[in-house]
């Protein structure tokens, strides 16, 4: 009788844990998936990386360069991935809504604020390494 019980017991509780999941959950943690697969596909015409050594992400610089792309006629669009504790990020940016000359001078004028720091990385014509938190 006891086990009768307890096989009884053991199948409600499994039953109703299976069934507590609902398809909802199950669309949605798909779409996340697919999101970021997608993503990690898309290639970023230039991508700036800042990145930390113990003590965050070198704050006056990242303030120029973010300076300098609000203040750009065009307004470029980018996109903000925060991978690190520190506030490391990625800013990627596929530039679309300049043109090829237009990208190039961007570029360059980035390049020349980064200088040659070493907390700063603009990598071109590449995929968003980091995933975001």
């Amino acid at each position: 009788m006891k086990q009768l019980f307890f096989l009884v017991s053991l199948l409600s509780l499994a039953t109703f844990s299976i069934s507590c999941k609902t398809k909802k959950d199950a669309v949605a943690s798909t779409e996340t998936t697919n999101t970021i697969t997608e993503d990690k596909a898309i290639k970023y015409r230039v991508i700036v990386s800042f990145i930390s050594k113990g003590s965050g992400v070198n704050a006056p610089l990242y303030n120029s360069i973010t300076n300098y792309i609000d203040n750009h006629p065009k307004k470029p669009i980018s996109k903000k991935v925060l991978w690190g504790r520190e506030g490391e990020n990625d800013l990627c940016f596929s530039l679309s809504e300049l043109s090829r000359s237009e990208q190039n001078a961007f570029i360059s004028e980035i390049k020349k604020i980064v200088g040659t720091s070493d907390m700063v990385t603009v990598t071109e014509n590449a995929k968003c390494i980091h995933q975001g938190r």
